[in-house]
């Protein structure tokens, strides 16, 4: 028997039951009698309409108090009896998220059918529990003006960030980005961390790390949306941004919404200022179309036995890329040169359908099952035009294939034992191909000095996944004590395809004159298998007087394997005939701790001291670290060209790996070859406390400061280990020279430049081209390496009687990383970005092996109210966060780095391309967003409508989001905030 199945088997015994109900909110206290003394036994029963089987119910314990869980978003009635007592009853309490209420009660000895009714406020501060949370209701998703995608309404927490996006940020205006899920951080977490999650079920693909998808939540089809986004659960194994979903059930009347909104180029402002222009930019990012549609209605199937919840959704998007216009010489393979057509902008457009239906069955009092069929469709055709991308080289974006399968079950088996499972099946078929008019005959090119790709895309891809995941969990509640255990798992595999539509070679040009060449040893095709991404979990949250205590423990195993795999002759590498045996590669085992500890202070619930330290596992792609052989083979490499007699055709034999004709030799001579290219450390790969990890801890005071006004006050540090490196085997740092650079002159360097670079390594030619023999192993094999945030954040919300609710606050922090022990040893990764150079390929100089990104501070805030009488809805969300970190790509050619390095570059390159920035010291345009929504709500009957005007970017701000980092024309705006526009929606619910 594998370790697998010891450990499910040793938590089915503990338990008797596979093992929990996921994050749904708990009503917990403590009921005493006129002496003060505590009352044991105790009946309370806690009732509403969300609840299908409609009253949950619970005795206190020996100590007095009681504890029920798992109760859905709505409002609730606590009903406390015991026989020779008074009946006590608590109305009007609002429930949502994981958020536990405290509700205590005092019983007077008297007659049973004497009841006291108690009313009152709901709970504000949550005293018994760590995790910081936001709960984002129906009243939240209708009325705020957002894009309507959740990570729309998560960024809108403090702390919490879009990851950015190559060259620029993903700041979504008014839902312009489209139905993009963007990943998020918080507190210095990775963007592969974030978890969003269907009923607590994953909706991330294995090829993203677990984090998105091409799947994208309809906002119609949930009741509400919790985002977690500190001291988070045992439940899964990441950390960061956690988003969960609650489905829709339906009910016993037809009940439903239709929703639609549409915007035009017409309804926008033109923020393209004088500032702007005298920056570079011609020609702004623009809205040409946004339109979406999203009916949904549930009701019953059979009363009080069986109902339904149906939704659709049909969005989209058009939009005109900032400084792209059409090429003139577009497929003409014997026109070299980008010439643009400013009649002609260059367009991205995107649209997204979704259907989906949901049963759920009270199959016997104590047993709900449901079941949800999901089917999505997405095509961003065209997608990927930018200012460094001309329109003949984007992609049709497709997704055509997006079916999810899922089914779930509760039983609240007793009064104290809860049990739930739920398992979902996906299948995902995404990828990209050329435009339809493109000439095949078409090579990319790409102009260093800009960064500008025209006449062709190099590369395509086409990939299929299929996963499964499951959970299930048991709740034991004795009201003292809530025991959570469970386990989950997920497997599947990917079959990732990378093709041409184009010949196998990318050219590089300088100025307009050819430097370099990119051969390509394509079409390949791999498949790797996720065996298990499987964990189980136990804590327990212990209340003892004013005291929670929550302790517990996560195990997890990764196990990924990779099929025969077989890789044919291509045009470049016409010899390769490889076949790779199948292999299992990670086997890897963590178990990270729990504990969390609240206190409240004044024993009346308005005050709580909270403290947590938490382990959490990295999540893991099917790529990293390498661990498949037939992914591996060198696929790409570049060679210097001297094109000498200017005819853009490269006079030399492509496949001879040494200098010849016009070309320099291979940077990487293994090309093409039939074997790996990379080979994992097999202590890497296998046993326990391998895997990346982080380390959480916070701490922070909550306090009502006002009746229904909470504070939130948070102390949050983040630190990393277990990093990993890949090691050249083939070199050693010997042989590597290094060499400095005066930076030139510019008024937004430090100093205005003029300052020296040092510690730039270049490959002595005596190894350049040698094969590479990459070895991924951990960086504490060769020194020590750091990373970690620290930070505040500083938290208000308010819901005041009138129905204003107001939420936001402030946060800030900082990272701190550093290498130099590392490359120190191993010069080679100073070719590879860091954590605040996305998708930065320049040199790294080693003087900025410690970065330090500096105090980032971030604003947010939201709010919404209905004016009485008149029936108007006034909404607002603001944003303000730090731009883009930059970087300064300078093309240091041989006449500048000779003198210091005492010969020319190895390979007969023309330059070096080296980061003049230190990263994290320098940031782009601080982000400022003001969003408005003016509503008219009309109520007839049963129903109510409204009808609503929104103005995003209400300021109409100019805020440049992405930079050029090529020094040539650094600093020119690739992406501008897009302008004012107006949106007009209606909402119908009925």
């Amino acid at each position: 028997m594998n370790v697998h199945a010891k450990l499910v088997l040793l938590v089915m015994c503990l338990v008797g039951l596979p093992g929990a109900a996921f994050a749904q909110a708990t009503i917990a206290g403590t009921v005493h009698d006129a002496s003060g003394g505590v009352l044991p036994g105790v009946t309370v029963e806690a009732s509403s309409p969300a609840l299908i089987e409609k009253t949950r119910s619970v005795t206190t314990d020996g100590t007095g108090q009681f504890r029920i869980v798992d109760l859905r978003p709505g409002t609730y009635t606590v009903t406390f009896t015991l026989v020779g007592f008074n009946t006590v009853k608590r109305e009007g309490l609002d429930l949502g998220g994981s958020f536990t209420a405290t509700v205590n009660a005092d019983m007077k000895v008297g007659d049973l059918q004497e009841t006291i009714t108690v009313t009152g406020q709901a709970p504000t501060v949550d005293v018994q529990s760590t995790t910081r949370q936001r709960v984002l209701n129906a009243e939240v998703v209708d009325s705020v003006p957002t894009g309507r995608l959740v990570t729309n309404l998560a960024v809108l927490i403090p702390g919490v960030s879009p990851a950015n996006a190559t060259g620029g940020r993903n700041q979504d205006v008014g839902g312009a980005l489209g139905s993009i899920m963007v990943a998020l951080t918080v507190h210095g977490s990775r963007p592969g961390d974030q978890r969003i999650t269907y009923n607590g079920i994953s909706l991330g693909t294995f090829a993203q790390s677990g984090s998105t998808s091409f799947a994208v939540p309809n906002m119609q089809a949930f009741t509400e949306v919790t985002v977690d986004f500190a001291a988070v659960s045992a439940e899964m194994s990441t950390s960061g941004v956690r988003i969960n979903m609650i489905p829709k059930d339906g009910g016993n009347q037809i009940k439903g919404t239709v929703f639609g909104s549409f915007a035009n180029d017409s309804m926008q402002a033109d923020n393209l200022t004088d500032r702007v222009r005298a920056l570079g930019l011609n020609s702004p990012d623009s809205l040409l179309r946004a339109w979406d549609f999203n009916p949904g209605v549930g009701g019953p199937i059979k009363k009080d036995k069986i109902w339904f919840y149906t939704t659709v959704r049909h969005n989209g998007n058009w939009n005109v890329a900032a400084n792209s216009f059409v090429n003139k010489n577009a497929n003409n393979p014997n026109a070299w040169t980008y010439e643009a057509d400013t009649t002609q902008p260059g367009v991205n457009k995107s649209k997204w359908r979704d259907a989906q239906v949901r049963v759920t069955t009270q199959a016997t009092p104590r047993n709900k099952i449901g079941f949800i069929y999901d089917y999505q469709t997405t095509c961003t055709c065209p997608f990927g035009v930018s200012s460094t991308a001309a329109p003949e080289t984007s992609i049709s974006r497709k997704s055509p294939t997006q079916p999810q399968y899922t089914a779930d079950w509760s039983s609240p088996v007793t009064n104290r034992l809860l049990l739930d499972a739920v398992a979902s099946r996906r299948f995902e078929r995404y990828g990209n191909s050329a435009p339809d008019e493109l000439n095949p005959a078409m090579i990319s090119v790409t102009e260093q000095s800009t960064g500008l790709q025209y006449r062709a895309r190099p590369t395509y891809s086409n990939n299929y996944i299929e996963s499964l995941y499951y959970r299930v969990g048991l709740a034991y509640i004795t009201g003292a004590h809530a025991v959570k255990v469970g386990l989950n798992d997920g497997f599947g595999h990917a079959t990732l395809g990378t093709r041409l539509a184009t010949p196998p070679v990318s050219y590089r040009f300088n100025n307009g004159v050819p430097n370099q060449i990119t051969l390509q040893a394509l079409p390949t095709t791999t498949r790797i298998n996720v065996d298990h991404d499987f964990g189980i979990y136990a804590q327990d949250k212990w209340s003892v007087n004013r005291m929670t205590i929550t302790y517990g423990a996560r195990y997890d195993r990764m196990a990924v394997s990779t099929p025969e795999q077989s890789l044919g002759p291509v045009q470049l590498a016409p010899n390769r005939n490889v076949t790779f045996a199948p292999t299992k590669s990670i086997r890897w085992n963590d178990i990270t701790p729990k504990l969390g500890i609240t206190y409240d202070v004044f024993g009346d619930g308005k005050t709580a001291v909270k403290a947590s330290l938490n382990k959490y596992v990295a999540a893991q792609t099917t790529g990293a670290p390498v661990v498949n052989p037939a992914a591996n083979v060198v696929n790409s490499t570049t060679r210097s060209w001297n094109d000498a007699n200017r005819d853009f055709t490269p006079d030399c034999d492509l496949t001879a790996t040494g200098a010849n004709g016009e070309c320099g030799a291979m940077a990487n001579s293994a090309f093409g070859l039939p074997t790996s290219g990379a080979v994992t450390d097999p202590a890497l790969l296998n046993g326990w406390g391998k895997r990346g990890f982080n380390w959480e801890f916070s701490t922070g005071v909550q306090r009502e400061i006002l009746p229904r006004v909470a504070l939130d006050v948070g102390y949050f540090r983040r630190w990393y280990g277990n990093f990993v490196v890949t090691d050249n085997l083939a070199t050693t740092a010997a042989d590597y020279d290094f060499f400095s650079i005066t930076a030139p002159q510019n008024a937004s360097l430090v100093n205005g430049g003029g300052y020296t670079v040092t510690g730039i390594p270049n490959l002595n030619p005596a190894k350049f081209g040698v094969p590479a023999r990459n070895f991924v192993t951990l960086s504490s094999n060769y020194g020590k390496q750091i990373e970690h945030w620290n930070g505040m954040d500083f938290n208000l919300s308010a819901r005041l009687a009138g129905g204003l609710l107001v939420q936001g606050g402030v946060s800030t922090g900082k990272t701190v990383t550093d290498n130099c022990e590392i490359s120190a040893q191993l010069p080679e990764i100073q070719t590879n970005a860091t954590i605040f150079t996305i998708a930065n390929t320049a040199i790294q100089p080693q003087q900025y092996c410690n970065q330090d990104s500096g105090w980032v501070t971030q604003v947010k805030w939201l709010g919404t109210y209905t004016v009485p009488k008149v029936a108007l809805l006034v909404s607002a969300a603001f944003q303000s966060a730090a731009g883009s970190t930059l970087a300064a790509n300078y093309n240091a050619p041989n006449a500048v780095v000779a003198p210091s390095l005492g010969r020319p570059l190895s390979g007969g390159a023309a330059n070096a391309t080296v980061n003049l920035v230190n990263p994290g010291s320098l940031y782009g345009d601080r982000i400022n967003q003001l969003d408005l929504r003016i509503g008219k709500v009309v109520k007839f009957g049963g129903s109510k409508a409204s009808l609503n005007l929104d103005l995003y970017n209400l300021t109409n701000a100019d805020i440049v989001l992405g930079e050029s980092s090529d020094f040539a024309i650094w600093r020119r705006p690739t992406q501008l905030q897009t302008a004012r526009f107006a949106k007009i929606s209606a909402q119908f619910d009925f």
